[in-house]
């Protein structure tokens, strides 16, 4: 199983393929092909008014990428959540639940106050968004525009976080924020299932600005910024850094901060779409690195697996097993030992002069969408 991971995990997103590689995966070329076909006949059309998009009663900001994940969403969800909070902007959290399991069309993962849904439930998205943001109402379902019309009713929100939104056209938007991961923009090339692109990078377009992530650690960052001349020159970008928050430890409200990895040797396992971003994280914060444990994106983790790493951690002699904040809330019931288990945060930390520009970006958006619409 891991073995597998690790190969998929290359496959995906190797940006340079030997004829041989090309050759053995040209069946899936064939199925990016009608995939790519099918999502742009559905912007098309989305575009032409033939598929409604309805509107709400309040200003919508959507965050979202054209990759199949690893691009930090949820830490920049929490960044611009808690920047319109500080306004005294009245906000919530819309996430479609992915990997939730809910039979309603759309329930109240927290109140801004109260978390009432487990991560198995809500999806580990949610569910650590609803830990991270108090005050900030978070809602899961399919429909964004019945659990829009829902955190008006019931919490008067005046703004809407879309988390995952680039892709839901079905509901009217004021921004469109695109991220980008700068390690591996867009993979080897290829839509799904090929690749890990959904939708043709043509597209970009369609955002309001972009935000290129994990900017500082790159080479290619230049070779990027040229390619993305292309966009039109109204569409600003932004660069922001992966900076590790603080250690959390299931059970245990105090935290520890990154520093204390340092020296430290660690198993560590992740299950999140690009786990080799995770792993150069602990090595910058000089963590000794026993085995890292590749798992898939958004793995449920099961006893047995557990017991499995468990075990493995036990022989190694490490200091502690190590994840990801977002594996942590997956790893919740799960049986504890001696051997610690540690999760690490992340968050986003703009670059060179571009937080008060993003900031007169953003506030300069939402006041004219306030102004159009009320």
């Amino acid at each position: 199983m891991l073995y597998f991971n690790k190969l998929l995990n290359n496959l995906i997103y190797a940006q340079k393929e030997s004829l041989l590689r090309k050759i053995i995966l040209a069946p899936l070329c064939l199925l990016s092909f009608f995939y790519g076909w099918g999502n742009s006949l559905r912007v098309y059309l989305y575009a032409r008014k033939v598929f409604p998009t309805r509107s709400l009663p309040c200003q919508v900001v959507s965050v979202g990428n054209i990759t199949s994940g690893g691009t930090g969403k949820t830490p920049f969800v929490i960044l611009i959540g808690e920047m319109l909070k500080a306004t005294n902007f009245r906000v919530a959290i819309l996430s479609r639940g992915y990997k939730g399991n809910f039979p309603e069309p759309f329930r109240l993962v927290s109140d801004g106050q109260q978390t009432f849904m487990g991560a198995s439930q809500a999806g580990d998205e949610p569910y650590l968004l609803a830990e991270k943001l108090r005050g900030i109402p978070v809602i899961v379902g399919q429909n964004r525009w019945r659990s829009g019309q829902y955190a008006i009713e019931h919490f008067k929100s005046e703004i809407l976080i879309l988390d995952d939104g680039f892709q839901h056209l079905p509901l009217k938007r004021d921004l469109n924020l695109l991220l980008i991961d700068s390690s591996s923009p867009f993979g080897n090339g290829y839509l799904l299932p090929r690749g890990i692109l959904r939708e043709f990078p043509g597209q970009l377009r369609r955002a309001d600005a972009i935000i290129l992530t994990k900017a500082r650690k790159y080479d290619n960052i230049k070779i990027l910024k040229q390619n993305l001349i292309k966009v039109p020159e109204e569409i600003p970008i932004f660069q922001v850094e992966y900076e590790p928050g603080e250690i959390r430890m299931l059970g245990k409200e105090s935290p520890l901060p990154p520093e204390y990895l340092k020296g430290k040797k660690v198993l560590a396992f992740s299950g999140i779409a690009n786990p080799l971003s995770f792993r150069q994280t602990l090595l910058n914060l000089n963590a000794q690195i026993a085995e890292f444990a590749i798992f898939p994106d958004h793995y449920q983790y099961r006893p047995k697996e557990w017991e499995k790493l468990y075990q493995k951690a036990t022989d190694l002699g490490v200091d502690a097993l190590v994840t990801t904040e977002k594996d942590l809330v997956r790893c919740q019931g799960l049986e504890q030992g001696i051997i610690p288990l540690w999760g690490v945060s992340i968050q986003h930390v703009f670059l060179d002069n571009d937080l008060p520009r993003f900031e007169e970006f953003l506030f300069s958006r939402l006041s004219l969408a306030r102004r159009t619409d009320f």
